[in-house]
């Protein structure tokens, strides 16, 4: 199929996580189709503003060969604008109805990018089409997933890039952000989450064997820390706290790509929603996930789809490593077992993650090469155009 334009939807509810993830495809697929003038349609800037600082809070803007929208400006403008080859809805955005009417006599393929999900049966939904009242449009689903059958996970360039950069830089890396921040000897990790309880985690890491560094990162990671920091005999030096074997940095807002840089260097990371998750997974790092509360905790049957097709990719490990395995993925729903963001002490204990932290990383590293080699939504996407 020939491309000449690309539009894509974007609704930002009350996260980072869909403007994160439009971002990073939109980019890669500009860097797939050069020629082809792609436009990114969103409901509104602020968070945008907040992930990349080059935004302006204006309804037109072009950043890098990328076309920047209001939805208010594309709808007023619908006319001389007119509709796009191919365009994707993301997460069930709802496009507005004369873009819909217009598409339906001069697009040729409407995409619903659906959310990540590990669950099995979406792979029987990838790629299907949803029936609509045009002879020219055709609409299918297309189902981001961990395994060869679904869409796959965001693997775009340039994180990779920063992935290989910060593998061999990390004193750089780390000295560019944190200068003066002392890192000898320590296992450095990044923490970033929505509302909850640390204390489990402070425990266990203030008698380590080994003395830890964490890089506080988000508002609702500094606001969960500080409920926790005022109860604790701590030493406090503005941004950087100590406690026991602890020091703990509360880091400012980084960028996109400024926070995959930071976490590329660490050794660990703690990530939340989905796009900083699926970087902490590609980057083949003991990680673990806080994923977005849903009510009667739904949430929960995503992690435990998520669990099943981690253990179903990564079989060929000893027994040992099979167990540790166990360990890690039932503290991974632990940590996500809740009914609301709060500051109630969880049950999770992760005094082994931090004694078994080798053969984690080692499984980790398996996990991360299947999904890089197997896994690369972008590609899978662009295949499926090409041969349309």
């Amino acid at each position: 199929m020939k491309v000449n334009s690309i539009d894509i939807f974007c609704e930002i509810i009350d996260n980072f996580g869909d403007i994160g993830v439009v971002y990073r495809v939109s980019k890669e697929l500009k860097k797939i189709f050069q020629n082809v003038r792609i436009r990114i349609v969103l409901n509104r800037l602020d968070e945008f503003k907040a992930i990349n600082k080059r935004v302006k809070d204006v309804d037109y803007q072009e950043i890098d060969g990328l076309i920047y929208v209001t939805e208010k400006y594309l709808e007023e403008n619908i006319d001389s604008f007119g509709t796009a080859d191919i365009f994707i809805e993301a997460f069930g955005c709802n496009v507005f109805e004369e873009y819909i009417k217009k598409a339906k006599e001069s697009s040729k393929l409407w995409i619903n990018l659906e959310y990540l999900s590990g669950e099995k049966w979406i792979e029987d939904f990838h790629l299907q089409e949803s029936l609509i009242d045009s002879k020219t449009l055709k609409k299918i689903f297309y189902m981001p997933g961990f395994s060869e059958k679904s869409g796959g996970v965001i693997i775009d360039s340039g994180f990779l890039e920063r992935k290989e950069y910060g593998a061999e830089n990390r004193e750089k890396v780390l000295e560019k952000y944190f200068p003066n921040c002392d890192f000898n000897n320590k296992l450095v990790g990044t923490i970033f989450s929505y509302e909850r309880n640390f204390e489990n985690l402070l425990e266990v890491l203030k008698d380590y064997d080994k003395e830890t560094f964490l890089i506080l990162m988000g508002e609702k990671t500094h606001k969960s820390f500080s409920e926790i920091l005022q109860k604790k005999l701590t030493e406090n030096f503005g941004k950087i706290v100590k406690y026991g074997k602890i020091t703990m940095m509360y880091a400012d807002f980084l960028s996109q790509e400024e926070y995959e840089e930071v976490i590329s260097v660490v050794d660990f990371n703690f990530t939340r929603g989905e796009d900083s998750f699926v970087r902490g997974i590609l980057l083949g790092k003991p990680f673990m996930w806080h994923i977005y509360l849903q009510e009667e905790k739904a949430h929960m049957d995503k992690i435990r789809a998520f669990t099943e097709r981690f253990k179903e990719s990564v079989e060929d490990i000893s027994d040992e490593d099979k167990k540790v395995l166990d360990y890690y993925l039932n503290l991974l729903e632990e940590y996500n077992d809740r009914d609301t963001n709060s500051f109630e002490k969880g049950k999770e204990d992760f005094k082994e993650f931090f004694e078994n932290f080798d053969r984690i990383d080692f499984i980790c590293k398996k996990y991360s090469k299947f999904l890089l080699e197997k896994c690369n939504l972008v590609k899978k996407l662009y295949k499926y155009i090409q041969e349309y």
